[in-house]
């Protein structure tokens, strides 16, 4: 498992990509043909109430950590997977979770614990050209295209987190 360094922390607090509202995501996603993965429970839902259809949705059923959703309406006509991914790490699980959730695709990856960091591990195993979709809490959705540049940048802030268990 990796736990977050004060580092990683302190990285992770800024948008890892462009900062939009809704109205921004629509016109970005508009037209757009590649793969969206959505980080969170409120994006994934305000996507598909949008009209827009994830291939991944990596939700928790919680909003700044408070259980308010139910996940059902993520799971009807996808492939379901589940994580145990703990609060302010990333399990060695989830990188073969989410290569399987994008080779079975529309998919949603039900997480017990916490989603916030797997942003990291979507942007690492998307393919390029993707876009990788997640909330900034008080702030807008933030959408990071899939290139050399953002998945060198994310293996930059793995490096921050710590090695345990």
């Amino acid at each position: 498992m990796l736990k977050a360094s004060e580092e990683t922390r302190r990285i992770v607090k800024r948008p890892l990509g462009a900062l939009l509202d809704t109205d921004g995501l629509r016109k970005m996603l508009k037209g757009f043909s590649g793969v969206i993965i959505s980080v969170g429970d409120v994006v994934s839902q305000s996507l598909l109430d949008m009209g827009f259809k994830p291939g991944v949705c990596v939700v928790d059923g919680k909003t700044l950590r408070t259980c308010t959703h139910s996940v059902e309406r993520f799971q009807k006509g996808r492939t379901v997977l589940r994580l145990v991914n703990p609060p302010g790490a990333i399990s060695m699980e989830s990188w073969s979770v989410f290569k399987q959730a994008i080779d079975s695709q529309p998919s949603t990856i039900l997480v017990e614990g916490e989603e916030d960091l797997l942003t990291l591990v979507a942007v690492e195993t998307a393919p390029k050209g993707s876009i990788v979709v997640y909330g900034q809490p008080g702030e807008g959705v933030v959408v990071i295209e899939v290139d050399e540049s953002s998945k060198k940048r994310v293996l930059e802030i793995i490096g921050t987190m710590k090695a345990c268990g």
